[in-house]
């Protein structure tokens, strides 16, 4: 009687974990794909902990997709494959273009400023002295540091120049500093993060107008309850200490609605495409 009753528990908790494991899959499944700034392994490390809350919040499940490099990525979105994205705004520009995705959030306080940096002792003090000379930009596909910068250069300054391409922001200050190039081109955020030894001895010749930082986007596929209660659950994680240290991680620490037209939309009237190259 008792091996009767002990095998009926275990029945029971199976049938229990079998009915716990269908409700789980059952759930909807969204994808949300994330700009390869960093390795797949760093972009779990930051975003795992958020996805987390808001697949408890929400009631959906949330596959995070990772790319190798930008040209995967780009292609994603335009197939429209991921349900959410965490884009650059030239990405978001494409995405919008191509498949409609519509931003949700982005961070209250940070903007990408694109700068023209020159030697202390740069005898340059106008942007148009830079005509025919080389600027120095981390790659061609980086978005305020290059792609954005360059195209305010050539079509809003009118000056022609030589761009010399040296892999990240720091070398671009370091080229500078070094005389390798007359001027190189960088964005607030990575000017500060430089050691002040290095700060010292560059001077900011010429700053662009701002743009709204790396948005999250959403496919105009998702239902609208989804959207909505995305956005809550991400604001309300801005809401709490513990939240915000989680948000910093993504560079979303205060989110904000975001709306195209206001954030984005002045972008369309460059054509950033011609000034994209291969693979970032």
């Amino acid at each position: 009687m008792k091996y009767i009753e002990r095998c009926g528990r275990w029945l029971l908790a199976v049938l229990l974990c079998l009915m716990s494991l269908s409700a789980y899959a059952e759930k909807p499944v969204y994808k949300i794909a994330i700009v390869p700034q960093h390795t797949p392994l760093l972009i779990y490390r930051y975003w795992r902990p958020i996805i987390d809350q808001l697949e408890k919040d929400i009631g959906v499940q949330f596959e995070i997709q990772t790319y190798n490099n930008f040209k995967g990525f780009i292609k994603a979105l335009r197939d429209g494959e991921p349900d959410f994205t965490y884009l650059s705004p030239y990405h978001l520009v494409l995405a919008r273009q191509r498949q409609k995705y519509i931003p949700l959030l982005r961070d209250a306080d940070k903007q990408l400023v694109g700068l023209v940096v020159v030697r202390k002792d740069s005898p340059i003090k106008n942007i148009s002295e830079l005509q025919g000379k080389s600027i120095a930009f981390p790659s061609p596909n980086a978005f305020a540091a290059s792609l954005y910068l360059r195209a305010w250069l050539r079509e809003k300054v009118g000056i022609d120049f030589t761009a010399r391409y040296v892999g990240t922001h720091g070398n671009v200050y370091r080229n500078v500093v070094r005389g390798f190039a007359s001027a190189g081109g960088g964005v607030n955020a990575t000017l500060a993060s430089q050691p002040a030894s290095l700060r010292e001895l560059v001077r900011v010749l010429y700053e662009i107008p701002g743009v709204a930082a790396h948005p999250l986007a959403v496919h105009q596929r998702v239902p609208k309850k989804i959207q909505t209660a995305f956005s809550h659950s991400m604001r309300a994680l801005g809401d709490t200490a513990a939240g915000r240290k989680l948000l910093i991680g993504i560079q979303i620490s205060s989110p904000v609605r975001a709306n195209y037209e206001r954030d984005y939309a002045f972008l369309e009237q460059f054509d950033l495409e011609k000034y994209r190259s291969g693979e970032r």
